[in-house]
Order: C-alpha cells, then structure tokens, then sequence
C-alpha cells in the first residue's frame, strides 16, 4: 500500500528577519539617545537592551560590542537609514554630481550636507566628547574624518571638473577647502551655538565656498536669511538630542 505524504511547508523566516531588524533598529535609537544625553562611556549595554526592549545578549549578537555599536549608529546618521547604499550613490549626492555648474555642485553639496548635519550633528559631539577619554571612540573618530576628507575629495573632483581644472593641487585646495567649511564644527557653532536656522546655514556654507573657490564670482544678491538676536554662547557639555 502506498502511502501518500503531505509535502513539507517551506519556513518562512520573513516574519523574525523583520523582528529582528525592529529589534536592531530598536538598540540602535536607545543607543543614540543615551550615547548623546548622558555621554559613551557612562552608557552601558545593557542599559541599552533596557530601554530597547531586548536582552543585553541579543545587542552583543547584533553589534559585538559598544564601540562597534557606535560605529554603525554613525553611520546611518549620517546616511539616513541602514540600506547598504554608498553615501555618495545615494539621492542627494548623486544630485550633486549631475550639478552642471559648480554653482549648482556647491548648492547641492550645502543641501545634503545640511540634512547630514541635521542628524548626524548630536551623535557627532557625543563621539567627540568621547574621543578625549576613551581610545577606541578616538579611533573611530579619526577614522571618520579621514572618511570625510575623502568624500571632500569625491565632491572636490566634481567641482574642479566644472571649473575646468584637473590640476592636482588644484583639486586638494578644494577638497580641504570643503572640508574646512563643511565641518560640523562649523554647523556646531552656527546653527547650535548662535541659532541659526539651517537655511541660513546652507546659504551661508553655499556662498562661502563659492567665495573662496570662485573669488572672481560677484557676491550673491539674494536677501539674507533672518537671524535671530545674538544671545550668550549656549553650553556644549551635553550635545541636544533630536
């Protein structure tokens, strides 16, 4: 006699690989948010998995360690989200690439690095305050800024293309020339310390890289961005939360 058998279900992980993206997403918002309000290294992992949800084992699956755990927070940060996209393949910096101009490189440069800024700013000076007393986070802040002069240098290609330059020190003056002006030292003291809004950042950044590459450009025409009244500098012992 034969006997018929009923074919095997296939498993669908679909359902716990997005469990556990939540979870990690989860760990990884607790993370910046401790990390910036009450500094790297009085934040432990466990405290992390607390105010996540999870257990603390399940952090160290995701992310082997706290530092490591800051490195990968960082990153999305600064791209916006955890696709595993190249900063410079995505949207806002292919745009600036397509720029026909070094106007328009410059001014989509300013855009994207003000929505960087803009997210990424707060971890940044949590990073930086830990970089003093822990060497790790010092590593990791080394390593970022080398990755920023590079992309300084990405963006600085572009540019010199449209000047009609390819000379090399041509290219390095730019690239330290954006680096320099699009530091987030200088969104810090703009933008968090004196007030600005963020479109009077971006012109600012915008125009002051046009002066200092294009110097024989006129001085742009368009109104000022209103500021508000100069107020005494705030404290930077605590970077804000967004």
């Amino acid at each position: 006699m034969t006997v018929s058998r009923q074919p095997r279900r296939r498993y669908d992980a679909t359902g716990r690989q997005a469990q556990a993206r939540e979870n990690r997403a989860r760990a990884i918002g607790a993370a910046t948010e401790l990390f910036v309000r009450q500094g790297f290294a009085a934040t432990s992992m466990a405290q992390i998995a607390a105010a996540a949800g999870v257990s603390t084992p399940t952090v160290f699956a995701y992310f082997s360690s706290k530092i490591n755990l800051l490195r990968v927070a960082v990153d999305e940060a600064v791209a916006g989200d955890d696709e595993p996209v190249a900063l410079h393949e995505r949207p806002a910096m292919r745009a600036v690439h397509d720029g026909a101009t070094a106007d328009e490189v410059l001014g989509a440069f300013a855009v994207a690095a003000t929505e960087i800024a803009q997210r990424a700013f707060p971890l940044l000076s949590a990073l930086r305050r830990a970089a003093d007393v822990d060497p790790q986070a010092g590593e990791l802040a080394r390593d970022l800024e080398h990755q920023r002069l590079t992309g300084a240098g990405i963006v600085a290609a572009t540019v010199a293309d449209r000047l009609g330059t390819a000379a090399a020190d041509d290219v390095e003056r730019i690239r330290d020339t954006l680096w320099t002006i699009f530091s987030p030292d200088v969104y810090g003291l703009l933008v968090r310390e004196r007030g600005w809004s963020h479109d009077a950042y971006r012109e600012w950044v915008t125009d002051a890289a046009l002066g200092a590459l294009t110097p024989d450009r006129p001085p742009a025409t368009r109104p000022p961005a209103t500021q508000p009244p100069a107020t005494e500098p705030r404290s930077t012992s605590r970077a804000e939360f967004d």
